[in-house]
């Protein structure tokens, strides 16, 4: 399943800090300013599972681990929080997509988000 950046809020990327939070088109004018706004192409049914794969624009990535929430937010308003980190042992973000290689994505409007579910 794919979904487009529509818009990347002013305080959305920092490497310094590795993660991106996403929001669908719904997302209220602060969470914006923190966000990058993705819209899917057509109503999301996703339900990622660890191992599974996400791609933006050319950079694949495998999914390490998935936050408890993260499927239905997705799937709901959009929302999930894209970790380019280890996954830590207690503490992990409820909502977040734990990624593999750790490697901080270049993403600009216009970019793709692919989600692909393994089916295992």
């Amino acid at each position: 399943m794919k979904a487009t950046v529509t818009e990347i809020g002013a305080s959305a990327l920092d490497e310094k800090e590795p993660m991106i939070i996403l929001f669908g088109e719904s997302a209220t004018e602060g969470l914006k300013e923190y966000s990058v706004i993705q819209q899917f192409q057509e109503v999301p049914s996703l339900n990622m599972k660890q191992g599974d794969l996400l791609k933006i624009d050319k950079q694949d990535y495998t999914i390490q681990y998935v936050g408890p929430f993260a499927n239905d937010n997705l799937n709901s308003i959009a929302h999930v929080t894209l970790v380019f980190a280890d996954v830590p042992e207690e503490d992990a973000i409820v909502n977040g997509l734990y990624l593999d290689p750790s490697e901080f994505p270049t993403m600009k409007v216009g970019s793709i988000i692919e989600y692909t579910s393994l089916g295992v």
